[in-house]
């Protein structure tokens, strides 16, 4: 805790902290708990129209019912403990959709690593890989999409971002605002040793041995999490239980205090009632500690032995350890006891209330000089498709999707790639929602701003090319020290970035969370803004597959790459040329919309068969992935220049740029009479067809490039 830190909170109490508050605020105005860097620049997003965005998870309404969703981060406890970190990281998420009485249903993750070429990265994502399936499954939910990204900059530090989904009818949610004159309940696992301090460890820089923070990893089990999930639902839909929270971040002090400070009451605990796994632990340790499956109840006198009867339903342990006061002074109070005697009586409002930085928002010459660099390069293009074919970035995920069980819960709808996202049948609501997760660190790396625009960008169009209408966003923003000015800056620009994105397009931010310092040594992961979008279709036909039909006409619908581009970030010149530099192409918001709106016409029309959202690996990266799925060939033109450079050849294939789809349609002529007579940019690129993928004089064997697309991954992980 650093002196500015210090004096404050001497400042706000008027006195020195005891012994046991120390610990309260070393948790409570830590980064990860209190948000001290990022909340003022949280507030600058567009939350309008979302369910609930302050709450454990936000969500969108989709008729009667509420679709609650929410990202969290475990990248340092993964990094130390990858199996229990990124199984606890799932059960953290799913207890925060659990608390607003959403049943989860379902799961998706983001996991970025350093390409899986020595021991260590191995063990990382084996650990990661089994951690998630492990738990997540064994709850009975499902994994139905997300994304994995290799990169250098992950190689000290892993990120595990892990999305979960739950759905509740609207009349049927509860917050985590207590009220006055409550009796407080915990259930679930006994408070033990585990995960103790875990809040404050997530928010400083890990040291290169990591040993010695294992103790700060907490332990899950997934079968105790069914329990907990079954009664917990139980109890939430008693109409005497008033609020709810999850312990997380900062176990039960954390939960009781946000409790009184959103009700606006004072709370009183009695830690010699909490049930224990240890005996003798310490006042701050019972607060502190972050041991797994548990949750924190508000609710009223009469429905305490209620509740206790579904506790010993569902072989749960469960302690009345507090009650909420009216306040009787200027002042709520957060009052801890142990046997009766007064340990601790700190304002609320004192512990809740952080001191927060401001950032200034300073553009580094680093940047600069980044964007100004020329990739000169030369590659011939059969050698790079040869070379992209197989990129881990590229290739298909299968080795990790294939250890995930993505049917578990009967809702899912279609298997993993499809199409652009992860699909649910709305059992208690008519339609299906559509979910995605993406990040674009190449991208932000380079310049934050634009790089967080496109990312929202590519969800809108994932969500947009698989049928589905984009209703709200998540976000996971993963940064390094936020006390380096590179960091305050790219931080300040991703959030304008995101506030941007969201308002132009009217798909509001419903939830999220801040991670910082993920370095170790001053080597920092690149800013890696991680989204998870949330979509609705009503129909099952509405519902479009990144496939191709055999003999089926391709168009290239949007924007085109031309020689003055800006393709900064793009992943061919990371891969092919360990190139990161120049600058990132603004993307066009109204054309967005307008793509969305064309798609969706040729979709109910029936003038399209087949769709995919133009990104990583651009115009042929995508192409090749759908062939892949698809199990067809392709035969046209994708150059329309044989006379350019070769250089200019590998930006047209693999440049990045927004706004572009693929699609396929069996009914050419009515789809270019649309794209004529509505001003839609668009380019005939030929059909797939056959075994091969032919184009400007290039031919390639279709079986070839897909065994090195389907098994570089596997390849590189068997021994693990």
């Amino acid at each position: 805790m650093d002196k500015v830190i210090k004096t404050q909170i001497e400042k706000r109490l008027k006195r020195k902290p005891n012994g046991l508050e120390k610990h309260l605020f070393e948790a409570m105005w830590s980064e990860h708990c209190g948000y001290l860097h990022s909340k003022k620049q949280l507030k600058k997003l567009n939350f309008k129209g979302a369910l609930f965005p302050q709450e454990n998870a936000g969500g969108v309404r989709v008729g009667r019912v509420g679709i609650f969703f929410k990202t969290e981060s475990h990248n340092h406890p993964c990094a130390v403990e990858p199996y229990q970190g990124a199984a606890t990281g799932v059960g953290g998420i799913i207890r925060d959709i659990l608390a607003l009485n959403a049943r989860p249903v379902a799961l998706l993750n983001s996991l970025k690593f350093a390409p899986p070429e020595d021991k260590a990265v191995k063990h990382i994502i084996s650990g990661v890989t089994s951690g998630i399936s492990d738990y997540g499954n064994s709850c009975g939910i499902p994994d139905i999409a997300g994304e994995v990204i290799f990169d250098d900059s992950y190689k000290d530090m892993p990120l595990v971002n892990v999305m979960a989904v739950g759905i509740a009818p609207l009349d049927r949610v509860k917050l985590s605002k207590a009220k006055a004159n409550l009796e407080i309940v915990l259930l679930g696992s006994a408070t033990g040793l585990d995960g103790i301090g875990g809040a404050a460890f997530a928010s400083k820089e890990l040291k290169e041995d990591k040993k010695e923070e294992k103790i700060h990893v907490q332990i899950g089990d997934p079968f105790a999490k069914k329990q907990l999930i079954e009664a917990s639902l139980e109890i939430l839909n008693l109409e005497g239980v008033i609020a709810c929270q999850d312990c997380g971040a900062a176990g039960i002090l954390s939960s009781t205090s946000e409790m009184a400070y959103k009700g606006d009451c004072t709370i009183e605990l009695e830690l010699a009632k909490v049930h224990l796994a240890q005996k003798n632990m310490e006042p701050w340790q019972i607060l502190l500690s972050e041991t797994q499956e548990r949750m924190v109840f508000a609710l009223k006198k009469e429905v305490i032995d209620k509740v206790f009867k579904i506790a010993q339903k569902y072989e749960l342990e469960i302690s009345h350890i507090g009650r909420t006061l009216e306040c009787n002074r200027e002042e709520n109070l957060y009052i801890v006891k142990k046997d009766g005697k007064i340990l601790s009586s700190t304002p609320v409002s004192v512990l809740c209330e952080p001191y927060c930085y401001e950032l200034e928002a300073i553009e580094p010459e680093e940047l600069k000089i980044l964007r100004a660099k020329k990739c000169n390069a030369n590659l011939d293009v059969v050698s790079a498709v040869e070379k992209m074919s197989q990129s881990y970035n590229l290739a298909s995920k299968k080795w990790f999707y294939e250890q995930w069980d993505y049917l578990v819960g009967a809702r899912s709808y279609v298997e993993p790639s499809y199409c652009g996202a992860g699909v649910l049948k709305l059992i208690d609501e008519e339609g299906f929602a559509g979910f995605c997760m993406d990040t674009n660190p190449l991208c932000c790396a380079l310049d934050s701003y634009t790089g967080s625009v496109n990312t929202v960008l590519e969800s809108y169009r994932n969500l947009v090319s698989s049928g589905f209408e984009p209703l709200g966003f998540t976000d996971c923003l993963n940064f390094a020290n936020p006390g380096q000015d590179s960091v305050k800056y790219t931080f300040v620009k991703s959030v304008e970035g995101l506030k941007y994105a969201s308002e132009a397009l009217n798909v509001p931010v419903v939830s999220g969370n801040v991670s910082f310092y993920n370095e170790i040594n001053g080597r920092k992961v690149h800013p890696s803004v991680t989204l998870g979008m949330c979509g609705y279709c009503k129909k099952e036909e509405d519902i479009i597959p990144a496939r191709f039909l055999e003999n089926s006409d391709i168009f290239l619908i949007g924007r085109r790459i031309s020689k003055d581009s800006n393709i900064g970030g793009s992943l061919y010149q990371k891969e092919l040329f360990g190139f990161l530099g120049g600058c990132v192409d603004m993307p066009d918001i109204e054309l967005e919309i307008k793509l969305k709106n064309t798609i969706f016409y040729l979709r109910d029309n029936k003038l399209i068969e087949g769709a995919a959202d133009v990104s990583k690996g651009g115009l042929l990266g995508t192409l090749m992935r759908v062939l892949f799925d698809s199990g067809t060939g392709f035969s046209g033109s994708l150059i329309f220049d044989n006379h350019c450079s070769a250089e200019h050849k590998l930006k047209l294939l693999f440049g990045e740029i927004g706004g572009r789809y693929l699609v396929c349609s069996k009914k050419c002529r009515e789809a270019e009479k649309y794209f004529i007579k509505n001003n839609i940019p668009y380019l005939y690129l030929g059909k797939s067809i056959g075994d091969k993928i032919k184009f400007d004089g290039y031919e390639f064997e279709l079986s070839k490039l897909k065994e090195k697309y389907l098994n570089s991954i596997s390849n590189a992980l068997d021994d693990v």
